[in-house]
């Protein structure tokens, strides 16, 4: 179990075991919340993340992508990446990933 977050990513409180998610869609929200980890940024965690600082550069997508994939097939729960998807739109400088993970629940789509 995993607590929920809102539509702002914070967490959700008031509604006891509702509150909670279970099954594929924890493992979604822990991807989720991976790969919005820096490398390198949580005192207590240095070697989690996604490298961002030296992968976020012209001609390192494939970098990056293999970096993505590392962190999100090292998630517990997580059997394989059964789709991949990634963009970067330069003009607005926006990174964008879907994926569809295949869990020890099922299958799920995560998008970043």
């Amino acid at each position: 179990m995993i607590r929920a977050l809102d539509a702002n990513d914070d967490w959700t409180f008031g509604k006891g075991i509702a509150n909670y998610l279970t099954n594929e869609d924890a493992i979604a929200l822990n991807v989720r919340t991976r790969l919005r980890s820096w490398f390198g940024d949580c005192f207590f965690a240095v070697a989690e993340g996604v490298d961002y600082n030296n992968l976020l550069d012209i001609g390192t997508e494939t970098l990056l992508n293999g970096d993505i994939r590392r962190v999100i097939l090292q998630t517990e729960g997580v059997l394989r990446i059964e789709t991949y998807e990634s963009a970067i739109n330069r003009t607005t400088r926006a990174f964008s990933v879907d994926t569809t993970i295949v869990t020890i629940f099922g299958n799920v789509t995560v998008t970043l």
